[in-house]
């Protein structure tokens, strides 16, 4: 029994650098991303004009860490549905903005991670 958790515990923490750097990414990528909405989803007047997502604009992108928060949703897609679709539906281009989001971070990143794990804990 012990055996198979041990090798599970070996693989995690001979994939620690992985790990850690991996972190490192997605924050990265988190405050770029942050910054750029900002930038253009908090200034867009279109945006701000509409009740239902001038709501959603200053609860989920009012700051910085508003912002670098609500797109950790992403990485995790945790109710991502209410931020980015009321947003898209009301100006189609952001959809420029979420898609390689959720193609970087939330599907390709995460599906790199647990190939690494995996090959860590099978050696």
């Amino acid at each position: 029994r012990f055996k198979v958790v041990w090798r599970l515990v070996s693989g995690l923490l001979s994939a620690w650098d992985t790990m850690v750097s991996t972190t490192g990414l997605i924050m990265i990528w988190l405050y770029i991303f942050g910054c750029v909405a900002l930038e253009f989803i908090t200034t867009d007047p279109e945006l701000l004009a509409d009740h239902a997502t001038a709501s959603i604009v200053k609860e989920n992108f009012g700051s910085l860490p508003k912002a670098t928060l609500t797109l950790l949703q992403f990485v995790t897609m945790d109710a991502i549905a209410n931020v980015y679709y009321p947003l898209v539906m009301a100006k189609p281009l952001l959809i420029i903005y979420f898609l390689p989001l959720l193609m970087f971070l939330s599907i390709g990143l995460m599906n790199l991670v647990t190939a690494v794990l995996v090959e860590h804990a099978l050696e």
